[in-house]
């Protein structure tokens, strides 16, 4: 699926989505955990909106596989 109207969202606006902390993110990114920021510059980094979201519904079907195996 192609996103008809991609967005940068900053890291304030990552956490709430997800609502994780900024130190977390970031140091989950760095563990590839996490989706890779865009760096638009050497101190400025985004995060592509699209990313966020397929990463929360991975990470949704990821813990609820987990959770029926372990209430099987």
């Amino acid at each position: 699926m192609k996103d008809e109207n991609p967005r940068f969202k900053r890291i304030d606006d990552v956490a709430d989505i997800t609502g994780m902390g900024k130190s977390t993110i970031l140091a989950w990114e760095s563990q590839g955990r996490f989706p890779k920021a865009v760096r638009l510059s050497p101190t400025f980094r985004v995060w592509l909106e699209s990313d966020v979201h397929k990463w929360i519904l991975e990470k949704h079907a990821e813990l609820a596989g987990n959770a029926e195996t372990v209430g099987a």
